[in-house]
């Protein structure tokens, strides 16, 4: 449970509340003498299971954000652990999580479209297809 509690903490900020109650709970069911041994090993497999389905599934949701101190209602393109990226409501504001700095960065206009597209797609009111998304670039070891 430490494991999959540091896993939560130093992963993208996706579903936050949702996957740290995910662990307060495991926590309090580890703490009952009335539940056997085989269903707490089952139910942190099963935390287990849902943290690996999210590397390699494309979710939309909406949630709030703060920017520059504002709090801001979102939709929210998660796609797998690799991106996480949100445009506001109205389509004004593109964002991504910046890893490497730890917060959210603006993105150009250019990821508008895409990103709706994304959302489209996984809320799967399109088709399956190719989007453009804002990666993070692999630091190079050499010249």
């Amino acid at each position: 449970i430490d494991a999959l509690d540091t896993l939560v903490a130093l992963d993208v900020p996706f579903l936050e509340e949702e996957r740290r109650q995910r662990i307060d709970s495991l926590r309090a069911l580890m703490m009952r003498a009335d539940v056997t041994n085989a269903e707490k090993y089952r139910n942190i497999m099963e935390a287990y299971q849902v943290e690996s389905e999210y590397g390699r599934t494309i979710e939309a949701y909406r949630a709030n954000i703060d920017r520059n101190g504002k709090e801001t209602t979102v939709d929210f393109l998660r796609f797998g652990r690799i991106a996480l990226v949100y445009q506001t409501l109205d389509g004004r504001e593109t964002g991504a999580w910046d890893s490497e700095k730890g917060g959210w960065m603006l993105l150009e206009d250019g990821y508008r479209a895409p990103i709706r597209e994304g959302l489209r797609i996984a809320r799967k009111r399109a088709s399956p297809d190719l989007i453009q998304l804002p990666l993070p670039v692999p630091a190079s070891d050499g010249p």
